[in-house]
Formats: structure tokens, sequence, C-alpha cells
């Protein structure tokens, strides 16, 4: 029986008892012999530079399985194997250039990223599966699962670093079979985690309206820079706008006026394990790109500016009324405040980790900027006001517990089609999603963001 995520979660928490810092301790794959207990929302992705074994296989006959360690059996899990290549910027932009700066794009015949030059694994390709979806490891003299070839095993060893710190996280230790497919084996073995209905604006004049849904969560855009919509579980929207501009009562840039400049998607992936959505052009920032990867209960968001120099930038969640009574928490403010639209004074420095916690669930989310950029003036945005006295650029009249970062000084030239001195910045931040009835496992979420999975390989047997 397959039961989702979290119910399944729920339900083994409730049958073995067991809780720790007030998080049910539980995963659907206890039963299988993993000892990745407490990581069951990890994504766990390899390069194709790491396993050679599969090099040149054509990527839809790559199959994963894991071994039931208490049964004695092998259990087929999902896979997903995505192509990427270098490629111009511009083409991934709007599809029609051949010169130029390049980047390592996400490949998709159907996007202008187009499809991958090499049409086998190669070493630039990632197979992504999910951590709560390894087992136990399989005995010597175990016999291959049918429907794959003799010889193509790969056996995947995923360690959680933080296992060795607490004995309720199990082993630390889970592993996954990688084979080549001989027969009808489907790479997704039946599951699609994550769905993808991408609807983009027509030439009738209709906004996008593309929604992403897992049993976790769903969100929607309405254009391509523009999110505004965000459901933990089947709960209420959450969301007024994932909202972008340069800096306070500045609205001559947001992300409204990004997506109605030129640009265009680069990738639109929707795979068993994953979904892709990555798209350019940001009024001038014209290579400036966003890039979010959804997994069953995580999201990776990453931003690549590419633009000359600006002012500043403003990168923040402005939550919706439905949010009211739900706590914000960050590593400014660990006890955090409610969200009933009077304001709170909050340190200025930048959060590390921030989360908004409450009946509907929780969104915790860790951010991170990798630049070369020196003295940058980076810092905390929280404003949770109903009568707010500042311009609201998008969205409604409100800023509820609006809450990420901005810079305040000025932002030199990150383009790299220019001339001259050209800087690199990317933001990532990443987002759990915990629907309704969830315990609240912030502190343990921001850990495990922290503490990423370690994987080694070797051919099998």
């Amino acid at each position: 029986m397959t039961l989702p995520l979290h119910a399944a979660r729920r339900t083994l928490a409730g049958a073995a008892g067991l809780a720790i810092s007030g998080l049910a301790l539980s995963s659907c794959n206890v039963d299988a012999g993993t000892g990745l207990w407490l990581r069951d929302l990890d994504p766990v992705v390899l390069r194709g530079s790491a396993l050679p074994d599969l090099i040149g296989t054509d990527p839809g006959d790559i199959v994963a399985f894991r071994y039931d360690t208490p049964a004695g059996a092998w259990d087929q899990v999902p896979v997903q194997v995505d192509e990427r290549h270098l490629e111009h910027l511009a083409q991934l932009r709007n599809g029609t250039g051949s010169t130029g700066p390049m980047a390592m794009a996400y490949s998709d015949p159907a996007a202008n990223a187009g499809p991958d030059p090499v049409a086998t694994f190669d070493a630039d390709d990632e197979v992504a599966f999910m951590a709560d979806d390894t087992g136990g490891e399989a005995p010597g003299g175990t016999a291959r699962p049918a429907g794959v070839l003799a010889g193509s095993g790969v056996k995947v060893t995923v360690t959680d670093p933080l296992g060795p710190t607490s004995p309720l996280r199990g082993s630390g230790t889970g592993f996954v079979y990688l084979f080549e497919r001989s027969g009808g084996l489907a790479p997704g073995a039946g599951q699609d985690y994550v769905d993808y209905d991408f609807a983009p604006a027509d030439p009738m004049g209709h906004s996008e309206s593309s929604t992403v849904s897992t049993d976790a969560y769903t969100t929607h855009f309405s254009s391509r820079w523009a999110r505004d919509r965000l459901h933990l579980g089947g709960g209420p929207d959450l969301l007024d706008r994932h909202r972008n501009q340069f800096a306070l009562d500045v609205c001559g840039r947001s992300e409204d006026t990004f997506s109605a400049g030129d640009g265009g998607y680069a990738t639109n992936v929707d795979g068993p394990v994953r979904v892709i959505r990555s798209y350019l052009g940001a009024n001038s920032g014209t290579y400036t790109q966003r890039e979010h990867v959804f997994y069953r209960g995580t999201e990776r968001v990453q931003t690549f500016l590419r633009v000359h120099a600006i002012p500043g930038i403003m990168d923040f969640y402005d939550y919706s009324a439905s949010a009211l009574g739900m706590r914000y928490r960050s590593s400014n403010v660990p006890g955090g405040v409610v969200i009933d639209g009077i304001p709170d004074a909050m340190p200025a420095a930048a959060p590390t980790w921030e989360a908004v916690t409450g009946d509907h669930g929780a969104l915790v989310s860790v951010s991170t900027v990798q630049t070369d950029i020196v003295a940058l003036g980076l810092q905390s945005y929280y404003s949770d006001d109903s009568t707010p006295a500042t311009t609201q650029c998008t969205g409604d009249a409100f800023e509820y517990g609006a809450s990420g970062t901005r810079i305040t000084t000025s932002i030199p030239n990150t383009d790299p089609s220019t001339t001259g001195t050209v800087y690199s910045f990317t933001g990532t931040r990443w987002n759990v999603y915990l629907g309704p009835g969830e315990p609240d496992s912030t502190d343990l979420q921001v850990a495990n963001i922290g503490a990423p999975l370690s994987t080694s390989t070797g051919a099998w047997p």
C-alpha cells in the first residue's frame, strides 16, 4: 500500500510512538531498511561525472531500485534524469542567440534551452531521486532485479552527516541501486511526486496561469516572475506575492515589470521526481535568470543576477490575510512574533533562516548569497503592517509578515555580455513546505539544509 508522504509519516509516527524535539520520528521507508529517517524531504542529486558506469546510456533507460531488507526483495523507486548542456544566454532568453556568453542549462527541446547536443547520458547530466526512497544494503550474492541489464548496476550510498549526532536518526545511511533497463520498466515507477501545469500567456492577452502542486503544497504563477499563491496541503492561499523591487517606494522595477519586458522560458520540465522552471529577462537585466526546482516537499529557488550596476534590490515574500495569526520566526528572532498587521521592531542583520508557522502548516526558508562583490549592505526586511506607509508596488495594499532580504548598497555590473569588470551574484533560497497538522520541525529542517546529504557510488555487484 502506498501512502502520500505526509500521511505515511504521521501513520508510522503514531505506530512507533517516537518523538524528538516535538518532531514525529518516522519515514515512509523505515521498513525498507533505510537509516535516513529524518531526511525524508531531501532530494539526492548526482552528476553524470559521479556515475561513470552509466555514461553513454540512453537517459530514458536509467531506472532505480531500493532493497527492502525486512522483505528481502527489490522495490522499484522513481528516478529522474535531467540532461544539461552549455548554452548561449541569448538562446535561453529568447530562442534566437548563437553568440555571446554561455551558462549551464537544463535541456528542454520544448523551450528555449533546446535539446542536449549529447543525446546520451553524459558527465553534465543529473540523476535525481528522494532520500525517502532509499533502502537497505543488498547482501552479497543478491540477484539483480527483473527487467534490468546484467552488469549495469551502480550502488549509490547516501549518508546523513548529522546521523551520528543522534541515535534516533538511525544509522544515517541509505542505498539506491541504479540500472539500465532491459525491458518495459518506467523510470517513474508509477509515481509522480510533483505536477506542473504550465499555461503561459497566449496571443489573446490572457495572463499566464501555471501551477506546481504536490501532496504538500500548491503554488501559482500569473506571469514569468509573478508568483502569487501558496497553499500548504489543502489550506488557504497564504501568499500575496513573492516581491522584487530596487528599494522601498521604488516601483519602476518589480516582478510585474520584469514579466512585462522582453524575455522567455529556458526550461519547463515536469518529471516524476522534480519540476524545473527557469526563465530569463528582467527589464534591462537582459540575462538575469530565476530557476525553480520543485520537489515533493521542498524547493530550490536560484536567482542569477546579470545586469548593469543597480542601486540595490529587495527580495521578500509578502503574505496574505490568511496568514494572520501565524508566527514569523528567524535566526534574528528565534522565538518569533505573531503576524497580526501590527508593526514589530526587527534586527537589521540579514537572517540566515526564516519560518512562518501555524495551524495552516509551515514554510521554512534558508537563504544564501554567492558573490565576489565585497562590502554588500545585506540586511533583513520585515514588515507586518495593515496600513503600510510605503507604496505597495505589487499585490494587495497590506504587508502581512512581509519578510526577506534587501541590499541597500549599490551592486556593480554583473552583466557578462559587457566589457570591463563583471562580478557574479547568485542568490539561493531553499524552501521546505509542511502541511496543516505537521509538527513544527523548523530547527530540524534548518539543520538538514545546512548539512547536505553526501553520496558515494560504485559498480554493483
